[in-house]
């Protein structure tokens, strides 16, 4: 080829024809050297064309599976996101009902504190009257000669009894702020509904983030090992969430307990409150009523702590009763030998008097009680008395040298004897 081009520079200048063919020539030889070189290159290199047929085969399958995991991960951490959102929702309504329950909690005990003082301020004042009663069953026996005392004492029970009006209204103000709580509580159940509607719509919302978690899921798909990390992460967290649940769902239960405990004492309590109420308010008339005829009646005779009425009209035993009552007594009630012997001296003795008195057997044949349900603790019956002849069930005293007892038929008419 050297030769040729030699050959033709030399002869360049000589034949223009001779010139091209060298050209042809030189060109041919070209093209038949780069094809040896190819045939060379091609039969070098297709050992290493099966070696990158196998990986390529090799890497799709590596491929298909990388694929099939990410699948999977994609699902398991779409299941995760939803536990995760759902746990933390429950998380954050156990907490505002947990503090929301402890609050209603410590105001209850604060309540119930009050209560207990209202009560034992009422009993106090109870226990006061009860005292002002007995000061006053004493003072009785200086009615008949110091009337100006006994006024001032009636207008101290005057006062007392505006006192006492005084704590029935603080009791109702008591009531009526209870159920101002009650309407309170009411209130509370309307704002859960509405907090329920919420979290509704926050679920609404969330489910548009799941979508945006979702593209952005599709984005940590590049990276596996931070796919991993997350995924462990999230069981982390879930297992953190469960723990924290189950203790909050234990607090939640107890502090129930607690409240319903607290709801029953508090009823409990205004119960008694408002028994204790009645019963201070029935009794301040009664004992208005009792001092005012003390003071009006002067043909009531006094003993000990007792004032005694003999009456001057004959009646049967259930009549007679009732004109005691009406008089704001009731029949003659006998528990010791001095008022036996205080009564018999009311008695005209000459006449051999009989009168009712307070004892009869109605309610349980052969066995004697007093008017006041109490039973007999001392007896001055007649000698084969009581005998229940002809269905006497009604007692009388005899006046006598030391007085006694006997039975009679209920429907005689004859005199009787009242005591308050």
């Amino acid at each position: 080829l050297i030769f040729l081009l030699v050959s033709g520079r030399v002869r360049g200048k000589r034949n223009q024809i001779l010139r091209c063919v060298t050209v042809c020539l030189g060109l041919l030889c070209a093209v038949l050297l780069c094809s040896n070189i190819g045939q060379f290159i091609f039969y070098q290199t297709q050992p290493y064309y099966n070696t990158l047929t196998q990986e390529k085969e090799k890497l799709q399958n590596d491929n298909d599976n990388l694929t099939a995991e990410r699948d999977r991960l994609e699902i398991s951490y779409d299941v995760l996101s939803k536990e995760t959102g759902q746990l933390k929702i429950i998380l954050s309504n156990l907490t505002k009902d947990k503090d929301e329950l402890q609050h209603y909690y410590s105001s209850l005990i604060t309540k119930r504190d009050e209560l207990k003082a209202n009560f034992s301020n009422v009993k106090n004042e109870k226990d006061q009257l009860q005292t002002s009663f007995i000061n006053l069953k004493q003072e009785r026996d200086q009615f008949e000669t110091n009337y100006t005392d006994m006024q001032r004492k009636l207008e101290d029970l005057q006062t007392n009894h505006s006192n006492l009006t005084a704590t029935a209204e603080q009791l109702q103000t008591s009531y009526n702020n209870l159920q101002r709580e009650k309407d309170a509580l009411s209130i509370l159940f309307n704002a859960l509904r509405l907090k329920e509607v919420q979290l509704e719509s926050n679920y609404t919302v969330l489910k548009r983030e799941k979508d945006q978690l979702q593209r952005s899921y599709n984005t940590l798909n590049r990276n596996k090992h931070q796919t991993d990390q997350s995924y462990n992460a999230l069981r982390k967290e879930k297992e953190q969430l469960q723990t924290r649940y189950n203790t909050l769902r234990k607090e939640k239960e107890q502090l129930q307990t607690n409240y319903s405990r607290l709801a029953t004492a508090r009823e409990e309590l205004q119960s008694k409150v408002k028994r204790m109420t009645t019963k201070l308010n029935g009794m301040l008339p009664m004992l208005q009523l009792k001092f005012t005829k003390i003071i009006s009646i002067a043909h009531w005779r006094r003993f000990d702590i007792s004032c005694y009425f003999v009456s001057t009209l004959k009646k049967n035993w259930t009549e007679s009763r009732k004109a005691c009552i009406a008089e704001g007594a009731d029949l003659l009630v006998i528990d010791s030998a001095e008022e036996q012997v205080f009564v018999n001296e009311l008695l005209d003795k000459r006449e051999r008097q009989n009168t009712w008195i307070g004892l009869t057997d109605t309610l349980k044949e052969g066995v004697w009680t007093w008017v006041d349900g109490t039973p007999i603790t001392i007896e001055y019956w007649q000698p084969g008395q009581p005998n229940d002849f002809k269905n006497q069930d009604c007692g009388e005293y005899v006046s006598s040298d030391k007085g006694s007892w006997n039975d009679d038929g209920c429907f005689a008419s004859q005199n009787y004897i009242c005591e308050k």
